[in-house]
């Protein structure tokens, strides 16, 4: 009752003094001593945290417009040193927005958030950015010379960091980590009051510290915080979290839930009864393949008119954890047998092997999408690949387990192999507490869907996360920051600490997933794949043209429809033999797992592509070009006038597709430069161009007569499948 009563008592204070934007320095900071401070939960731990949410976020601008150059008949923009010239800090409790302070120095800031700080009544304060490592590195220098160097941070990667913290209480998160899509996205997605004042800032305009903020600047530099802040508290609120138990990644919802449905089914148990060992891991790391996107060589770069249609699976990774087994024990030592024992004994038990091919070569040239992959043999001698996939080779090593066994078994012929490493363990469905969890999270989204957007963003975000969880890695680099030079590097470890680190996590109580459940996941998805192409094609015929293949969906020019419904319903029956079944709600059924088809949203009258990753198409639903490019936005459709532009040499610049060259810029020390602007270390962010490339193809005939094949009789008698 007494905690109710501070918390309205203070919402009325909050209420009375209203929202107002300030200058940093005009405002009464003893305001915040009303916010009240919680202690975490548990026992063991006293920290106090401050119970509001803040964010803050700059501008920045460059010294001088930008520059180009030719180097070797190409563009090349010179990088500078850029400054901050504005900041926001927004401040979010009891459900209303207390204030946002604004300034133009990167020092202003760090002082603005120790005032903060020292008010505040607890003793630790989160701070957010929307992408913290890209203002982390204009503020580093500063932070550094007002608070010291960090005492702990955590990171991913170089320049990527998923919390940074301080002696002083003050711990900077990142929440585009969090969301995983942009602050404008999650503002829409959150329908929250303050969406982001989009064009109302001019990014190409040089500025400086000393220049004063016209109104239409001033609300841009708001709506950034404000919009922040308010779909923290609405994500918050969704979740029912205190604001010390916000997740830092969009997997920590799930990871949660999954920890607690484990403690109450004893999942521990079942994981220490199939934990891998060490040795095991590192067969498994090279086993995981991920998801399969591939290119018919026959037609690259070749402009198809006609009708082209897209089928996409529905959650395609959530559908086989449901609807397949998995190896449910330890894996044990088999004897070596030949590959077609191995698949004729996979319905009840799990292989991982290292398969050694001699002259592996596809069947024959209609095969469109090899399954073979060049970056996951251990070793290969005179491999011929189409974009990453094996065509033919002299010899091949390759770490497999029996579902990806069969594809390679149905598209290569080989002169001779040898399975060995081999391991068996037996199969069974996954547990149901992590299975029924999947499930009422496919049941929570469809249900959400077009009615609460926050919700249904969370439910998607989890279902998703499921699988991600299945292949977090036991062993994950240490990446450190060098806080005086900004450099980053891997932290170097022996095979025993390795092992080591290893060991540690398979014994902590939290760990309840098995990594090899990820791998079989993605390999059954890949399957799926392969089965729905091979079918709708009629077994690759010439007549239905399996185009191009994206993980979860497939592209074809006159499919089998009727081979579609075939093997729709037997994924409708594979879920009903574990217990699972559709969404329904009133004349909407929805299946886990089955190839979609959403008429002229998912048809096109011209495609090309010109490899994984790169293809155009004009849809009929609206008659436009839309492309798909790795490393490069929608809008780089602009670039082209028609889909005959898509083809090797077409350059997207970085003026129309606004992607942009990250140019890291450190400095000895802090300088004031010739405007007057405080500068630190920087990044510069500059249009980047990108050409677009083909994959290399090659003529059938003249590959099998590249190379000299080894002779079948230098194999003894033990390699061979007989």
């Amino acid at each position: 009752m007494l905690i109710g009563n501070v918390i309205r008592d203070n919402q009325m204070f909050y209420q009375s003094q209203g929202y107002s934007m300030q200058p940093w320095d005009s405002f009464d900071y003893q305001l915040l001593d009303h916010i009240r401070c919680i202690k975490k939960a548990g026992r063991g731990d006293n920290s106090t945290f401050n119970d509001c949410i803040i964010m803050a976020d700059t501008e920045t601008s460059k010294k001088r417009k930008i520059e180009y150059r030719l180097k070797n008949g190409k563009r090349v923009i010179e990088a500078y040193d850029n400054h901050v010239v504005a900041f926001t800090v927004s401040i979010r409790a009891y459900g209303l927005n207390i204030v946002t302070l604004f300034g133009h120095r990167p020092s202003e800031l760090v002082s603005c958030l120790t005032k903060i700080q020292n008010v505040l009544p607890g003793k630790k304060t989160t701070i957010y950015f929307h992408n913290l490592s890209y203002d982390y590195t204009f503020l580093r220098k500063f932070f550094y010379k007002e608070w010291g160097f960090p005492e702990s941070a955590l990171n991913v990667k170089s320049h990527d960091p998923i919390y940074i913290r301080f002696s002083n209480g003050i711990e900077l998160r990142d929440s585009l980590i969090l969301f995983q899509r942009s602050l404008d996205k999650v503002a829409k997605d959150f329908n929250v009051e303050h969406q982001k004042a989009l064009g109302k800032w001019d990014y190409d305009k040089l500025r400086h510290q000393s220049d004063d903020f016209t109104p239409d600047e001033l609300e841009y530099i708001e709506h950034d915080t404000l919009a922040g802040v308010e779909a923290l508290d609405a994500f918050r609120l969704a979740l029912n979290k205190r604001i010390y138990a916000i997740p830092y990644t969009a997997t920590g919802i799930p990871r949660e839930q999954t920890k607690l449905r484990a403690e109450k089914n004893k999942g521990r148990d079942t994981f220490k009864k199939q934990a891998p060992t060490y040795e095991q891991y590192l067969k498994l790391l090279w086993l995981y393949h991920g998801g399969y996107t591939h290119a018919n060589r026959h037609f690259i770069a070749i402009v198809l008119r006609g009708l082209i249609e897209c089928f996409d699976f529905k959650s395609s990774y959530p559908f086989v954890l449901l609807s397949e087994k998995y190896p449910m024990h330890k894996f044990g030592q088999h004897k070596n047998v030949p590959l077609s024992y191995i698949v004729r004994n996979s319905e009840n038990y799990a292989w991982m092997f290292k398969l050694v091919m001699i002259n592996p070569r596809l069947k024959n040239d209609d095969i469109p999408m090899p399954a073979l992959q060049k970056s996951k043999c251990v070793k290969t001698v005179n491999a011929d690949s189409d974009n990453g996939r094996i065509l033919a080779a002299a010899y091949v090593e390759i770490y497999l387990n029996e579902i990806d066994a069969a594809l390679i078994l149905e598209q290569y012929d080989m002169d001779a192999h040898l399975c060995i490493e081999v391991e068996r363990a037996k199969k069974d469905y996954l547990p149901r507490w992590f299975t029924d969890y999947i499930f009422e999270l496919f049941m929570q989204k469809e249900d959400l869907s077009g009615k609460d957007p926050i919700l249904y963003a969370l439910k998607k975000s989890e279902i998703n996360s499921c699988y991600g969880m299945c292949v977090q890695r036991y062993i994950r680099p240490t990446i450190d920051e060098d806080y005086e030079t900004g450099d980053y590097s891997k932290r170097e470890i022996t095979p025993e600490e390795e092992r080591k680190e290893f060991e540690h996590y398979v014994e902590k109580a939290k760990t309840v997933l098995p990594y090899q459940w990820g791998v079989w996941c993605t390999s059954y998805a890949m399957r799926n794949l392969f089965d729905l192409g091979k079918a709708a094609s009629d077994n690759y015929s010439k007549e239905r043209i399996w185009v191009y293949s994206d993980t979860d969906s497939i592209y074809m020019i006159n499919p089998n429809h009727k081979a579609i419904e075939k093997y729709n319903k037997r994924c409708m029956q594979k879920l009903k033999d574990n217990g699972y079944g559709p969404y329904k709600s009133g004349d909407r059924v929805v299946w886990l797992g089955v190839a979609e088809h959403a008429g002229k949203k998912d048809e096109y009258s011209e495609f090309v592509t010109v490899g994984a990753k790169r293809y155009c198409g004009r849809k009929l639903s609206d008659g436009e070009l839309h492309i798909t490019v790795a490393g490069v936005p929608k809008t780089g459709v602009k670039a082209m006038r028609d889909i005959t532009d898509f083809r090797k040499g077409l350059i997207f610049p970085g003026e129309v597709t606004g992607k942009k060259m990250h140019t890291y810029r450190y400095v000895d020390e802090i300088y004031i430069d010739e405007f007057g602007n405080e500068t630190g270390d920087s990044v510069d962010l500059s249009p980047c161009d990108y050409l677009l490339d083909e994959t290399e193809t090659y003529d059938w005939e003249e590959l099998l007569s590249m190379h000299e094949w080894y002779p079948v009789r230098e194999i003894t008698e033990e390699w061979l499948d007989v």
